[in-house]
């Protein structure tokens, strides 16, 4: 089942619900400060093209441990994951990370999972759907794909602009 993206977009596995909660747990694993966070890096619109190619066995796992999140979030406090405050929603994820949920035993795992996977939606090559504007390169200052480095940058810190592999999500500046 297709759904609509928040910003308008086609997820290729992921529910509007499931792209929601997941959208909202990315945001507390990487928020948004004074720079983006892993929302508008484009975290999970990786991880929606990851579970559509390579990583498709995960959608099972995915697909019960979002549904667990919501159900604890109702559980607890009436509500969507998605809906609750920063806290609460940082309660629950708490709690997930340490596998202390009633009912879904692989709670700490799938909690690691999906932030590895966000932290790679944030820092991925943007060919991969993540990463957009190259939103994780430019917060770590990596150059990304330079094809060679002029002679004032050996032992020195590269501060070019990062360079990704063409692709057609990647806005150019």
């Amino acid at each position: 089942m297709k759904a609509k993206k928040l910003p308008g977009e086609t997820f290729k596995v992921l529910t509007r619900n499931e792209a929601r909660t997941l959208e909202a747990i990315a945001d507390r694993i990487f928020p948004r400060t004074d720079t983006p966070g892993a929302v508008e890096a484009g975290a999970v619109n990786y991880i929606d093209v990851a579970l559509a190619g390579d990583y498709a066995q995960l959608v099972p796992l995915y697909r019960r441990g979002l549904r667990a999140i919501n159900r604890h979030a109702r559980l607890k406090f009436g509500k969507k994951f998605y809906t609750l405050g920063d806290p609460d929603k940082d309660g629950i994820l708490s709690a997930f990370e340490s596998g202390s949920i009633a009912g879904f035993k692989k709670a700490a795992e799938f909690f690691e999972m999906v932030r590895y996977h966000v932290l790679e939606g944030v820092f991925c090559e943007p060919q991969y759907g993540g990463n957009k504007n190259m939103i994780g390169w430019r917060l770590v200052e990596f150059p990304g794909q330079q094809s060679g480095y002029p002679d004032a940058y050996i032992n020195k810190r590269v501060d070019l602009p990062p360079v990704a592999v063409e692709c057609p999500w990647t806005d150019k500046e």
